[in-house]
This record gives C-alpha cells, sequence and structure tokens, in this order.
C-alpha cells in the first residue's frame, strides 16, 4: 500500500494509475460500455485523466514556484500545433474536429510534452513505474494467452466482445479475433482490439522487459524473447515483423563489431533459433504460406489505399484539413454519419499508412515538423538507450504500412516512456 499512496502526489498517482490501467484499457472499455451500458467509459479511464493530469502538472509548477523551460524541440511542438489549430480554423472547422482529429493526431506529443516537463514532480522512480508496468502488461499478457489458447476467443463474448466479423467495422464492437484470408487461422489479439495493437503491445512489452534486465545474457532472457517473437509472429502482424526487423538490423550494423567480439554465442545462438522458428512455422503451415505471407487481397488493399492517397496529397499539397483524413473522419462528416462504412468510404478517408495520412491531413509543412520532432527523439534515444530507440523504431515502421497510433491507449503507454527516457540526463532513472 505505501508504493501506491505514501508520499505521493496526485501527479504520480494518475501517471501508476495510467502504467496500471492502460494494458487493459480494450477488456475495460467494451465491458463498461457493452455489458454495463456506461458510455464514453473510455473517455474517463483516458482522455479525462490526462485532463487531470495536466491540471495536476500546472498545480506541481504554481505550487514550487518554476517556469518550465522550453527546448528547440518543444517550440516544434507547439508549432506543430498551432499549425494544426490555424488550418482548422481558416477551413471553419470547430469543436468536433479539434475534439476527434487531434484526438489521434496530437495525443502522443502532448502525453511526451507532460512527461518531458513533468518528470521532475513524479514521487516513483523511472524503473519502480517500469516494473509497476510491467505487472500490470503481464497479468494482461497472460490473460491474453489463456483467452487464445485455454478458453478460446469465444470467452470474450461474455464481457462484450462481438461475434468473428473478420475485420473491425466502424460501430461494429470488438471482434473477438481476427481471421486470416482463406487460411482458416484465428489471428492472436488476446483483449486487445486487433492483432496489429496486440503487436503493438509485444514490442513495447518486450523492450520495456529487456531493459528492466541486469544481466541480458542470461538463459531465462533468451527463453522469455524468444517465446514473445512467438507470440509476435501469431499475430500475423507483418508491419510488426518489418519494424522489428528493421529497428534491429539498425542496431547490429552499428553495432557489428562489438557484437561479434563480446557477444559471438549469444548471436549464434539467435540466429540459430531465428532459423529454427522459421522453418518450423514454414512446414507447419507449408500449404498455406503463400495466404500468410502475402495476402493477395490485404497487399491490394494496401497499394490501392496508397494510390488513392498520393492522388489526394498531388490535388491538395498544402493540406486537406484534419477531418478529411484518418479515424476522424467517421465522426465529423454528418452525411457519412447514418450510412453503412462501406469499403470505398473507408479506402478514401483511411490510407492505412500514418505518415501517408499526416502528409495530406496537414501537407508537407506539417509533414516536415511531424518528420524533425520524431528525428530529435530518435537521435537523443539512441544517446540513451539502444533498447529503447529499438522500440520507437519499430513502432514507426509499423506507422509506415499501418495507423497503429490509431491506438491512442498504447501510444499514451509509449510516450509517457519515451518522454521519462528523453530526459534522463535530467532525471535519476534508478
Amino acid at each position: 500500500m505505501k508504493l501506491y499512496w505514501k508520499n505521493q502526489n496526485l501527479f504520480t498517482l494518475l501517471t501508476k494509475f495510467l502504467v496500471i490501467i492502460l494494458p487493459f484499457y480494450v477488456f475495460i472499455k467494451v465491458f463498461f460500455e457493452h455489458k454495463l451500458w456506461i458510455p464514453k467509459f473510455g473517455f474517463l479511464v483516458k482522455e479525462f485523466v490526462l485532463i487531470l493530469l495536466i491540471i495536476s502538472l500546472v498545480y506541481e509548477y504554481y505550487k514550487h514556484k518554476k517556469l518550465p523551460k522550453f527546448e528547440y524541440i518543444d517550440y516544434l511542438i507547439f508549432a506543430y500545433f498551432w499549425y494544426g489549430i490555424i488550418i482548422t480554423l481558416i477551413n471553419g472547422l470547430w469543436l468536433s474536429s479539434i475534439i476527434y482529429g487531434w484526438r489521434y493526431d496530437f495525443i502522443f506529443f502532448l502525453v511526451f510534452l507532460i512527461y518531458k516537463h513533468g518528470h521532475q514532480f513524479l514521487k516513483v522512480r523511472t524503473k519502480k513505474l517500469l516494473s509497476i508496468f510491467m505487472y500490470s502488461a503481464s497479468a494482461s499478457l497472460l490473460f491474453s494467452i489463456l483467452i487464445k489458447f485455454r478458453m478460446w476467443e469465444e470467452a470474450l463474448l461474455v464481457f462484450g466482445f462481438t461475434d468473428y466479423v473478420s475485420n473491425w467495422t466502424y460501430q461494429g464492437g470488438i471482434p473477438i479475433y481476427h481471421g486470416l484470408e482463406n487460411s482458416g487461422i484465428r489471428r492472436f489479439s488476446g483483449i486487445f482490439d486487433s492483432p496489429n495493437n496486440m503487436a503493438f503491445f509485444l514490442v513495447l512489452y518486450t523492450s520495456l522487459f529487456l531493459y528492466l534486465q541486469k544481466k541480458k545474457s542470461e538463459f531465462y532472457v533468451y527463453f522469455f524473447l524468444s517465446f514473445l517473437f512467438i507470440l509476435l509472429i501469431l499475430t500475423y502482424s507483418r508491419s510488426a515483423l518489418l519494424g522489428t526487423l528493421t529497428a534491429t538490423w539498425i542496431l547490429f550494423i552499428y553495432n557489428i563489431k562489438f557484437l561479434y567480439k563480446h557477444y559471438r554465442k549469444p548471436f549464434i545462438i539467435w540466429i540459430t533459433a531465428l532459423i529454427l522458428i522459421t522453418w518450423i512455422f514454414s512446414f507447419i503451415f507449408q500449404d498455406k504460406v503463400k495466404n500468410i505471407v502475402l495476402r493477395t487481397s490485404s497487399t491490394k488493399g494496401h497499394f490501392d489505399r496508397m494510390a488513392i492517397w498520393i492522388d489526394r496529397f498531388i490535388e491538395k499539397p498544402m493540406w486537406s484539413w484534419l477531418w478529411e483524413a484518418g479515424p476522424a473522419y467517421r465522426s465529423t462528416h454528418p452525411e457519412l454519419k447514418n450510412k453503412k462504412n462501406t469499403k470505398e468510404i473507408e479506402e478514401y478517408y483511411i490510407p492505412e499508412s500514418w505518415f501517408i495520412q499526416q502528409l495530406v491531413e496537414w501537407g508537407f509543412i506539417y509533414f516536415f515538423l511531424f518528420i524533425s520532432i520524431l528525428w530529435i527523439i530518435l537521435k537523443r534515444l539512441f544517446k540513451v538507450s539502444h533498447i529503447i530507440f529499438w522500440l520507437l523504431t519499430a513502432i514507426l515502421v509499423m506507422n509506415v504500412f499501418l495507423h497503429v497510433f490509431e491506438a491512442t491507449y498504447l501510444s499514451i503507454l509509449l510516450f509517457i516512456f519515451i518522454g521519462l527516457f528523453y530526459s534522463q540526463q535530467k532525471r535519476k532513472l534508478y
């Protein structure tokens, strides 16, 4: 009990609440909204807590008679915010566009700023906060594994999830699982809202687990990482695999001499394990490899959307406005609210790639700000921790092919820790 209440301020308690509750966010939201009929409960768990977090941070600065000290990256993020506000006002878009659009586009950078400037007021060390997250995240992962391999996905119907509908549809509820076309395979998503978001969670969980290990060459570390990698494969998220491989390859090239000199044996073990896992899965699913890897209709859908969105950018290179791209359109276009969400509408308004979405929504100036902010963060993280650099790189590569930042409960978790690690030079992590 002392861990949570003794000598704690509101800013710290809210932070602990978020890292504990967000791994269960989808499950809690679905249960309270669809079984207990409490509307907008997800807002109370997430966005409302963020509002309280901002208020508590302002209070801490006032109480300590301090003012935040801004750096170059702060001004870039402010420019990112204000550019979006100006475009919104110029085009006569008001509250609905702000609430539904900025909720997706701004929220993770807002969280980054909160913890970049609020780290000094936390009454818990980062290692302890990471441990609290790992306990909650491990429980969430264990529950997901039990759902997948013991109770089966149909058990989720009891908690408010919807029966199998293949893919998520607007206002259609959260399906108990997503299938893999022409294969009969149920992708691993557990208590999350999609396999890709489960993959996002696994990348986050894996990197923070590895960061916490003092002896990273122990056998149990290799074993658990291999287990997590198998779970990642079972999500059949190609973007997540590309992200993890890309981030790993970047670090491998940079550290190749050091790894060869100091970790030759572990490296051989990892390569051997990877080859064996790949061979085993190829053998088990040898008749379905084409459907699993290539996924003709899915791949074609991605390329079709990309072509549509390139044309949209060429048509309006400065901006298309905040409600013209991404998931916000579902709530800001009155003429679409009462219509069936067709494939053609989805393809026109949702590009899959988060980066392309930013480019079309706001134009090349906004896109340049977005890339510049991420580049500065990555440079600092590379100096602070290669593992955390790997984490953000893998998630950003995922966003090249998908819009996983749309899972705001996961992007909030990610940028809580990114903000803290970015400020490592100013705060003792351990």
